[in-house]
């Protein structure tokens, strides 16, 4: 097995990086550093490409080709052919992905694989074609969770006044908002700090991220709040995929599938191993019951649709009704 192709910054010369790439390559920039399960999927990725076609493949993962906004325009004039940025990225250029980003949109995994994997999915990556894009399908970074310093979520009337470090998302602030939380927007960066300092009480993410940004050491409860789904979207410019042959572009995507795939194992696998890593450390953790999950979905139900009617409420209703069908 070839060992992947991991660009360094100073190989990157500025000119390449604006001239049209001859031949059959591929730049994929992607935000996360080598250690990251999706780097690994990226590298079978690659590797699939290059055992089934004669494409070649290279990685550049830590935004060595600039952020994922910055990656996406380059992707329109063919100096970068893939990324995979986040829902909330692609919202500025097809603003029905952040239909993605909503609060308590999905129960459980299974059911949110399903729909992004089905029609709904699928009608929602069709929409990146105008923009210049295709979509391959969507990479699973998990569900977000709340910790804080103050008391063990159990039920709603815990999260009462709460000082919670939020992204800057509006329909997630008005949802923590109707929870009786008080969210305050940050950058990632300030956040440990914060939180050893008391600025805020608490905050919210997927569990590898809390453990691998080693927060549990600043918190004491954790609670299975799973409040948002997050996802990378696998996205390749049209104009490189239009250059394939039709077996190259089923190559592409099944590559995608197989990335995916692992994404999906890797997820899970670390989120149970975080989880169990913070418990490990002294964080109390608190599961919450389905009752009190329901009793949150209920409450923050007037923001989401708010929110999904500002965005497609005709895929909102598409997505929900497949979302009943699969529970």
């Amino acid at each position: 097995m070839k060992l992947s192709k991991i660009a360094a910054l100073a190989a990157v010369p500025l000119m390449a990086m604006s001239l049209h790439v001859q031949g059959k390559s591929m730049r994929i920039g992607i935000g996360v550093p080598e250690s990251h399960f999706e780097f690994a999927a990226m590298q079978k990725f690659e590797k699939y490409v290059e055992d089934n076609t004669d494409i070649s493949v290279t990685i550049y993962p830590s935004n060595q080709l600039g952020n994922d906004q910055e990656a996406l325009e380059q992707i329109k004039f063919n100096a970068v052919q893939m990324n995979l940025p986040s829902p909330a990225v692609l919202g500025n250029i097809v603003k029905d992905f952040n239909i993605l980003t909503l609060p308590f949109i999905f129960p459980n995994d299974d059911v949110a694989n399903q729909v992004v994997d089905g029609e709904w999915g699928q009608e929602l990556s069709s929409k990146l074609e105008k923009a210049g894009y295709v979509g391959l399908g969507y990479g699973n970074f998990g569900f977000r969770h709340v910790t804080n310093n103050v008391r063990p979520i159990k039920t709603i009337a815990d999260m009462d006044g709460l000082k919670l470090r939020t992204m800057q998302n509006k329909a997630h602030l008005d949802a923590f908002r109707s929870l009786g939380a008080n969210p305050t927007p940050m950058a990632f960066s300030e956040l440990f700090s914060s939180l050893q300092q008391g600025v805020v009480d608490g905050q919210e993410n997927p569990y590898t991220n809390i453990y691998s940004q080693r927060l549990y050491e600043v918190q004491k409860y954790v609670s299975d709040t799973g409040h948002v789904y997050s996802w990378v979207v696998f996205v390749v410019g049209k104009k490189f995929y239009d250059g394939l042959t039709a077996d190259e572009q089923a190559t592409m995507q099944q590559a995608a599938r197989v990335a995916i795939d692992h994404m999906r194992v890797s997820v899970k696998a670390q989120d149970e191993k975080s989880l169990q890593g913070m418990i490990d450390a002294g964080l109390i953790y608190t599961p919450l019951s389905p009752e009190v999950k329901a009793e949150m979905h209920e409450k923050v139900a007037p923001v989401v649709q708010k929110y999904a009617d500002r965005i497609n409420p005709d895929l909102y209703k598409k997505l929900t009704e497949e979302v009943t069908k699969l529970q």
